[in-house]
């Protein structure tokens, strides 16, 4: 006795989404990192999606390409959200530089990126000439304990 295919759909659809769940919870499968758990389970989310809107006898070509093009659209989604965190991590570190300079005395000059690179920031003390580094991971602070100013005598205009 054979299924129907709107039962094995049925069917199908009710593991894939249940495939999900597992990978979201990461429970089941946890030596595999959350953000690949996260991101398979979004590439699954849009096959389905995107195979209920496939016409009647389709060729298998395009249900492969819109395999593809699940896994594509999963791992753009994932790269916006982790570009979008970096950038969230990237204005934590600005202002907690900043605010560290600020009680040591220090009065930083504007954030400057640093060359080659989109996430890496510089900023210097205008009274004292030291510096501190931030990019969305790490903070290096070459300022000094306290802000020793050096007054450059201003000539006369």
């Amino acid at each position: 006795m054979s299924k129907s295919a709107d039962v094995e759909l049925a069917h199908l659809k009710t593991a894939i989404k249940y495939l999900i769940g597992l990978l979201e919870d990461g429970t089941l499968i946890a030596r595999y990192d959350k953000a690949t758990r996260v991101e398979i389970g979004i590439a699954l989310n849009h096959l389905l999606h995107k195979v209920e809107d496939l016409p009647i006898n389709v060729p298998e070509r395009l249900v492969q390409a819109a395999a593809v093009r699940s896994i594509i659209e999963a791992s753009e989604g994932y790269y916006a959200a982790a570009q979008m965190e970096m950038q969230e991590n990237l204005e934590l570190h600005m202002r907690q530089a900043e605010a560290g300079a600020s009680i040591h005395g220090h009065t930083l000059s504007e954030w400057e990126r640093v060359s080659g690179s989109d996430l890496e920031y510089q900023a210097t003390c205008k009274m004292c000439g030291g510096f501190v580094y931030v990019s969305h991971n790490s903070t290096y602070n070459l300022l000094l304990d306290m802000c020793e100013r050096i007054h450059i005598a201003e000539e006369p205009q």
